[in-house]
Formats: structure tokens, sequence, C-alpha cells
């Protein structure tokens, strides 16, 4: 029998595994590997990268954060604002529907003499009523008064 002098794959592969393995250190990649242009230029001009690597705001980055503060406190001002309008017109609403309910209670208690509360029972077709009333009442004084200046046309010219 004859005997190769090659290596047959298997010898070869287990004499690559038997040879010692060198292993290379890896330097750690710094955080920032950003240039302080490539920062500035990504952040619109508001950071820069300091000597050490880390970030820091430009004056024009904390003038941007404070007027974006400044609107936000704006607007939570105006809403505040005009939530407290909202609820002065309800009142300012409420307060004259009070006064027109008022006047009508007025108005009927001198026509009838009597005393009137609008809206307590509810009752507004005898409102209604009493205001018709009191309408008639006026026109029969107006027209007893146009009667008696039609009576005497003598005084009228000399009055």
């Amino acid at each position: 029998m004859e005997i190769s002098s090659q290596t047959n794959n298997y010898q070869m592969m287990n004499n690559l595994h038997q040879q010692p393995v060198t292993i290379q250190p890896v330097e750690p990649k710094p955080e920032n590997e950003h240039g302080a242009g490539e920062v500035y230029e990504a952040s619109n001009g508001n950071a820069i990268t300091t000597k050490d690597g880390g970030l820091e705001l430009t004056p024009q980055g904390q003038n941007n954060i404070a007027n974006a503060q400044e609107a936000a406190a704006t607007e939570t001002a105006n809403e505040a604002q005009a939530a407290q309008d909202a609820k002065r017109g309800t009142a300012v609403d409420y307060i004259g529907a009070q006064s027109k309910q008022s006047q009508i209670e007025i108005y009927l208690s001198v026509a009838t003499d009597s005393k009137v509360e609008v809206g307590t029972d509810g009752d507004t077709a005898s409102i209604i009523e009493s205001l018709r009333d009191v309408q008639k009442q006026n026109n029969a004084v107006e027209a007893y008064a146009t009667y008696q200046e039609n009576q005497n046309p003598t005084q009228a010219f000399f009055a």
C-alpha cells in the first residue's frame, strides 16, 4: 500500500487549530467621533463640542432655548387668559339675564301694584297675560287722554 506524502484535509485543519491565536488589542472609539464643525452644523449652531469631547450650548443655543421657553410661557398665559375671559363672559351673560328678569319684575310690580316674581313658578302664560292686561290699561289711559284733549280744543291752542 502506498501512502501519499500529501496531507489530507483533516490533518491540515487539525494543524491550523493547534496553532496559537494572537489577539490584537482593539482601541475603543471615542464617544464623539464627530468634529466640532459637524456638531455645530447638525445642531443649527446651537451646540459645539468641548475639548474633553462633551457637548456645550453656544450663546445662540442658549438664546434659542430662552426664546422657546418664553414662547411657551406666553402661550400658556394666553390660554389661561382666554379661560378667564370665557368664565367672565358666562358670568356677564348670567347677570344680564338676571337683570332683564328683574326689570320685568319691576315693570309688572309697578303696573299691577303687586309683587311679581318672574321665574319662580315658571308660569310663562300668566306673565304674558299680565303684560297684555297692562298693555290694555295703558292703551285705555292713552285713549282717555286723547279724548280729553279733543273735548277742549280751545285750551289746546292757548296752552
